[in-house]
């Protein structure tokens, strides 16, 4: 069915000329030029990711950040040596000094309070980090229980200088690029056939780059599209010297 579209578009397009793209939407994507198709699979998530948020204050920087570490080493300690489950580190910061608000103040008016406040002794610092917990997505439900209980407890209990934030899981596809010979087999095999059913002439397949890299869509639950984009393109020869 994709070839019989793919023809038909072909047909409404000048042979001279560029062959029009697959011009419906792609949600996060940028657009080409309008004269890409694409070729496209849908693949099951090989992942399920849990995010964990961490945040910590206080009044002396040294001790923040010496405080973040050792939740860190707590949480490598959980996924030590367990083939399956993974630790990622997302980002993270050293303590900086809290930002506040703007405060009026006679002698000069507005002032942001931060690191240059020549006041230092009620300055509160922070620092944050997020990591992804990961297990294989085929562990479902029981892989997440596990996940979460991997998250649970690493800060003080009724403390408001120490937060921890669970996000949603989701399933995540992190090997989007071991689908590109796949999808150029299919790329491939989409040329030949349509040059079967064109007219006579000189048509070229063109790839931005081989080393491009695999589009991913989302579409829900451990479904996921991947696709790369191409164009087809047919030459016109130049035309003949006149001969007497």
């Amino acid at each position: 069915m994709r070839l019989f579209a793919f023809l038909a578009l072909l047909a409404l397009t000048p042979l001279t000329g560029i062959a029009q793209s697959d011009s419906a939407p792609r949600v996060g994507k940028n657009q080409g030029s309008g004269s890409k198709h694409y070729v496209r699979m849908q693949v099951d998530a090989d992942r399920l990711a849990l995010p964990l948020a961490i945040s910590i204050k206080g009044k002396d920087r040294a001790a923040v950040d010496a405080r973040l570490d050792v939740i860190r080493k707590e949480l490598e300690k959980r996924f030590a040596d367990q083939p399956g489950w993974e630790l990622r580190e997302i980002s993270s910061e050293f303590a900086r000094a809290e930002a506040k608000s703007y405060v009026s103040r006679p002698a000069s008016g507005s002032k942001l309070f931060g690191d240059d406040e020549t006041d230092q002794g009620d300055v509160t610092y922070v620092t944050n980090a997020r990591w992804e917990l990961h297990t294989e997505a085929d562990k479902g439900l029981k892989g997440l229980e596990i996940l979460r209980s991997k998250a649970a407890d690493l800060v003080k209990a009724k403390s408001d200088d120490e937060k921890q934030v669970v996000g949603n899981p989701e399933y995540v596809l992190t090997n989007p690029q071991d689908f590109r010979n796949e999808l150029l087999d299919q790329i491939k095999a989409d040329f030949e056939e349509a040059k079967k059913h064109l007219p006579e002439g000189q048509w070229t397949l063109e790839l931005a780059t081989l080393a491009q890299s695999v589009d991913v869509v989302a579409l829900g639950g451990k479904r996921f599209e991947v696709s790369l984009a191409y164009r087809m393109a047919f030459l016109t020869p130049p035309p003949q010297k006149a001969t007497k």
